[in-house]
């Protein structure tokens, strides 16, 4: 069975661009670490909204991963 993990986001209502991050050591937030993601979410929102002037919102999303096969 896969696990499911959360993704932190912004989205910008102007544009309908959605921006991500991603942890390049493999870290990932579980279903039970939401608050952790959220205020990550938020942080990337402001940061998006200082350098491109528009306003972002925080956005958490569920994924499971997938796995390429060699």
């Amino acid at each position: 069975m896969s696990q499911t993990y959360l993704l932190p986001k912004a989205y910008c209502q102007e544009t309908g661009q959605t921006v991500k991050t991603q942890d390049l050591t493999g870290g990932r937030y579980s279903l039970n670490q939401r608050q952790f993601a959220e205020e990550h979410a938020g942080r990337l929102a402001e940061s998006m909204t200082q350098k491109t002037r528009r306003e972002w919102l925080p956005l958490v999303v569920e994924y499971t991963p997938t796995y390429r096969r060699g």
